[in-house]
């Protein structure tokens, strides 16, 4: 197996969430009315979550099991198969979810909500690298 596009997903990951990071020292005031800092949030969230299910669908795919069709089943999958722990498959859920509201549905995206999301759920993409 060719572990490069994982690894450059990896990469993603790991940046995205360092940046994501700097972000979430920002006071809740701060971010909320400060454009640049949850739109830069928007993003890193969009491609760090985005890089984690290219790589749950490069390693079912090794595996040989069916992709899911829907990105919020890649995690149970890859948990079913024994590759991630369950209950870190089912925060991942969330973020599959939440990536789906970057993309299709931002302009319901509450800065509130986005601000919890980098105080609290950070760990969960380090645990899935």
């Amino acid at each position: 197996m060719d572990i490069t596009p994982i690894a450059a997903r990896l990469r993603v990951i790991a940046n995205s969430v360092n940046a994501l990071r700097e972000l979430g020292e920002a006071p809740l005031e701060t971010f909320a009315s400060t454009f640049f800092l949850h739109a830069a949030a928007k993003r890193g969230f969009q491609m760090a979550i985005q890089s984690a299910l290219d790589i749950g669908a490069i390693l079912l795919s090794e595996a040989s099991t069916d992709i899911p069709t829907e990105y919020r089943d890649i995690f149970p999958k890859l948990a079913e198969i024994g590759v991630l722990p369950e209950a870190l498959a089912e925060r991942l859920v969330a973020m599959a979810k939440f990536r789906n509201v970057l993309v299709h549905l931002y302009l319901e995206i509450e800065v509130e909500r986005l601000y919890q999301y980098l105080q609290h759920n950070l760990g969960d993409f380090d645990e899935f690298a």
